[in-house]
């Protein structure tokens, strides 16, 4: 039976990703240094999504015990769409005459 004393549940492969993209984006800003101005979007966009994000945690961003957010009036059910209609939520039927919905001005007796 192998020796288990050392059970690290991925703790090097997350170690290894951090020291990988650290080396790939020093030599992306080393690219970007040099000319090749392609390269700054990505220079600029990692920097400021991990500022972003930074940000957020010091600001206190969301927690997973706090609840979600609430409407200014719990007590009221949303409005159906169907009442945004006058007549319950049916369409008016097209007659075929002049493009008027039946009922419309140049329909028919």
């Amino acid at each position: 039976m192998p020796d288990r004393a050392r059970d690290d549940t991925g703790g090097v492969w997350i170690t290894t990703g951090w020291i990988v993209g650290l080396i790939v984006y020093a030599g992306v800003v080393l690219a970007w240094h040099a000319g090749f101005t392609a390269a700054a979007p990505f220079v600029v966009i990692p920097a400021v999504l991990v500022v972003m994000i930074g940000v957020g945690n010091l600001v206190g961003g969301r927690r997973p015990g706090r609840p979600g957010p609430r409407f200014n009036c719990p007590d009221l059910d949303p409005v159906p769409l169907s009442a945004l209609h006058g007549d319950g939520g049916a369409a008016p039927a097209d007659d075929g005459v002049d493009g008027d919905p039946a009922g419309g001005p140049g329909a028919g007796p």
